[in-house]
């Protein structure tokens, strides 16, 4: 399934985007959210300098993503390929003398799962041919399934660039897929592309075989990624540790151990354990399975429902109930 979306959005000029190419978000949120049915998986590859688009618009399609998340559906958006921003245009639209990063949108929403760029394998790093979108949004808060990660990550690396970006903002990419060079077969042509266009598909992609094998076994799907990854599930990722988001005429956010600003925890699997007969997708699985045990039904809840979510039906066939506490039933 896919859509097409037409419309023209508010617009906020900048030195990245001096006329209005930004996509119609909310058009298509409110299309896809009075449909009956969608997919488990929804993955979108458009992004746009987060100070071009309005708050007020980020926020109400913000918002809709939220509502997926709670019908159980995974959102995942590419990271960008610009890194930390495009050289040479990195100042605020408000005051052309404040350099500062340039987070996107809607990759900085804190209901979607951001995917950064990676390339080779032996070893894996991000990507060099572009920089892996990467940043900290000035509209959304951190949210608190990242916020230890994220801090220690901060912690970690000072005051690199202090004043450039929001220390307090939802930080991404939250993972990683190979990005560069990807094989693909366009008008009946086999090709290449890179981009972190890509990556988002290429990740959906491996989510959708977990949930396939998660159904097939009488399980959920796992609808809203974020917690999952953060709380359990970035144990079976392969943590990229060499690279940085280059962007705004600077070398950007160096990669690091565990969570970084660059590749967040990094991609799939490629290979499961040799000792092992599981492939990689059931690796993924034994963790979606194991994260389903362990987590209390309330803390999904909180989760999946948060507080201003009418009751309504799930993809998954549960309900949030407001009047009972955000519980899932």
């Amino acid at each position: 399934m896919s859509w097409s979306t037409g419309g023209s959005p508010p617009f906020l000029i900048d030195l990245a985007t001096p006329t209005d190419t930004n996509e119609p978000y909310l058009e298509w949120m409110d299309y896809v959210l009075a449909q009956e049915t969608l997919p488990q998986v929804i993955s979108t590859s458009y992004g746009d300098d987060e100070q071009t688009v309005p708050y007020s618009y980020a926020k109400r399609v913000c918002d809709g993503f939220q509502q997926l998340g709670a019908h159980g559906i995974s959102v995942i958006l590419s990271g960008g390929d610009s890194g930390v921003g495009f050289n040479g245009s990195c100042f605020s639209n408000s005051n052309n003398s404040q350099a500062g990063f340039l987070p996107e949108f809607p990759t900085s929403c804190p209901w979607v799962t951001s995917v950064g760029g990676t390339q080779g394998f032996s070893p894996e790093v991000a990507v060099t041919r572009f920089g892996s979108g990467a940043g900290f949004s000035n509209y959304f808060a951190r949210p608190a399934y990242q916020a230890s990660v994220v801090n220690k990550y901060i912690d970690d690396i000072g005051d690199l660039y202090a004043g450039l970006y929001n220390r307090t903002g939802r930080a991404y990419p939250d993972v990683a897929a190979q990005g560069n060079h990807d094989v693909i077969v366009w008008e009946g042509n086999i090709t290449t592309i890179g981009g972190t266009s890509a990556s988002a598909p290429t990740f959906a992609a491996v989510i959708a075989l977990v949930n396939d094998a998660l159904i097939a076994a009488g399980k959920p799907a796992l609808g809203f990624l974020n917690p999952w990854i953060y709380g359990s599930a970035f144990a079976a990722l392969t943590d990229i540790t060499t690279g940085s988001s280059v962007g705004c005429d600077t070398p950007g956010f160096p990669a690091a151990v565990g969570w970084d600003a660059v590749t967040g925890f990094g991609t799939p699997v490629s290979e499961a354990d040799p000792k092992s007969t599981l492939t990689s997708t059931d690796y993924l699985t034994e963790f979606a399975q194991a994260h389903r045990r362990s987590v209390p039904r309330t803390q999904l809840s909180d989760t999946l429902c948060p507080a201003g979510i009418l009751s309504q039906q799930s993809v998954r066939e549960r309900k949030c109930i407001l009047a009972e506490g955000h519980r899932l039933s």
